[in-house]
């Protein structure tokens, strides 16, 4: 019953417009930039800003409103002798694959005709589509949570401007009201919570713009060069802490 869920559930998403726009929305962008990049470390750092902020917005969109408008449905499977955990997996495994096909074969399909295969495209695809998970995760959360549609969809929102652009603001402002003191610290503990903020570091590294780096983040040099997976594995510590509460919300939902 668990694969018949997802087999119908991804199949559903997969011809809905959000993924068909998803598809066509990096394969243009992704075609445009490395058009006038021609160059794959640089043209991998754009891609990279660009898929930061937009691929957590659209799963969490996505994640949200599927949640809203399949509101009968889940209520008609909740009926079934089927336990609520199978049905809690199913929608957050076919919400994160759509996606992460989605955006992975847009992205293989530009790559591979302008450089082919090679190991920085393997790099960068792991890294961003571990993002998928986590903020569909968070987006089923917000639905669940909250029954109100406008206000989940803001809370989404402003969970996703949290994460990519309110830490960062928050950090810079640290950095500056406290540069009298050893905060190098504290900051750096700071950088190691948002994945977001690894990743960003990580692709400035592969790209070899160290003077951007900061004095923050060049302690996490060696460490980001050796161990290139540590955003990902941020990121899957946030997607287990977000499941599981979303998983409680699910379970304890009257529906």
């Amino acid at each position: 019953m668990l694969f018949k869920l997802i087999k119908y559930e991804l199949y559903d998403l997969l011809k809905s417009r959000w993924i068909v726009g998803i598809f066509i929305f990096y394969l243009l962008v992704f075609y445009i930039l490395l058009e006038f990049g021609r160059e794959l470390r640089k043209s991998l750092l754009s891609l990279g800003n660009v898929s930061l902020l937009t691929i957590p917005l659209f799963s969490l969109l996505l994640s949200a409103l599927y949640a809203y408008h399949n509101r009968n449905f889940i209520e008609f499977v909740l009926t079934q002798p089927l336990k609520r955990s199978h049905l809690f997996v199913s929608l957050f495994l076919s919400l994160s694959l759509s996606v992460m096909l989605a955006y992975f074969i847009s992205s293989f399909l530009v790559f591979y005709y302008f450089f082919g295969v090679n190991f920085s495209f393997i790099k960068f695809s792991i890294l961003i589509l571990s993002l998928i998970p986590l903020f569909v995760s968070i987006g089923m959360f917000c639905a669940f949570l909250v029954e109100d549609r406008l206000r989940g969809i803001g809370l989404s929102l402003l969970l996703w401007f949290a994460f990519c652009i309110l830490y960062d603001t928050f950090l810079l402002y640290m950095a500056v009201a406290f540069s009298d003191y050893p905060i190098e610290k504290p900051l750096l503990l700071l950088t190691l919570l948002n994945p977001i903020d690894l990743l960003r570091l990580s692709f400035l590294v592969d790209a070899g713009l160290y003077e951007f780096i900061g004095s923050i983040g060049r302690p996490l040099l060696v460490y980001l060069k050796k161990w290139w997976f540590l955003p990902s594995l941020c990121s899957l510590f946030y997607t287990l802490i977000f499941y599981a509460l979303g998983f409680r919300v699910f379970k304890g939902k009257d529906m």
